[in-house]
């Protein structure tokens, strides 16, 4: 059941405030008289609605999700899923996973954050994937690229759309 009232109706009312509070205004402030009051009340209002009316943009829904489709009653339930990005990462099938360390080397990564589109979030998601240095970075093909876009949670294709590649290389040169 739909509770909400028509837009206009809304409109009306905040106009209907506004001609109250302009009416007010004008008789005991500027001392128009009431004739006077009223027809720039009336003026004051019509002008909020039309632009309240005019400013009005429905709700946009197309951000609805797509269907899922009906798992068989046959196939097996996968088996426990890990919640780390590279964990996930591994069941995307597109590109081939870039080489990765355990940790920084020297037990001291590069800042990454250097890199167009890295922040502190998406920095610390690189590390969780194994991804420390500008040089792993520049090393990557369009494979790893494109495994890289696929599985980026959150980030999805933020690699290729902010050049990461190009840019580690010259981090790395400079470096």
């Amino acid at each position: 059941m739909n509770n909400t009232a028509p837009i206009w109706m809304g409109i009306a009312a905040i106009a209907g405030l506004v001609f109250v509070v302009a009416l007010g205004v004008a008789y005991v402030l500027y001392d128009l008289g009431l004739i006077g009051a009223v027809f720039v009340a009336i003026i004051v209002a019509g002008v909020a609605g039309l632009a309240l009316a005019l400013g009005w943009r429905p709700a946009r829904n197309d951000r609805v999700a797509a269907p899922v489709a009906a798992t068989p009653a046959a196939a097996p339930a996968p088996a426990a899923t890990s919640a780390t990005p590279a964990a996930s990462a591994a069941a995307s099938g597109a590109g081939t996973k870039p080489a990765t360390l355990a940790a920084a080397r020297g037990g001291q990564p590069d800042d990454l954050r250097q890199l167009s589109g890295v922040g502190p979030k998406m920095e610390q998601t690189l590390h969780a994937m194994g991804i420390f240095h500008f040089d792993q970075i520049a090393s990557w093909g369009p494979q790893e690229l494109a495994w890289m876009d696929a599985n980026l949670q959150g980030f999805k294709g933020r690699a290729s759309r902010d050049g990461w590649v190009a840019q580690a290389k010259a981090l790395a040169a400079g470096a």
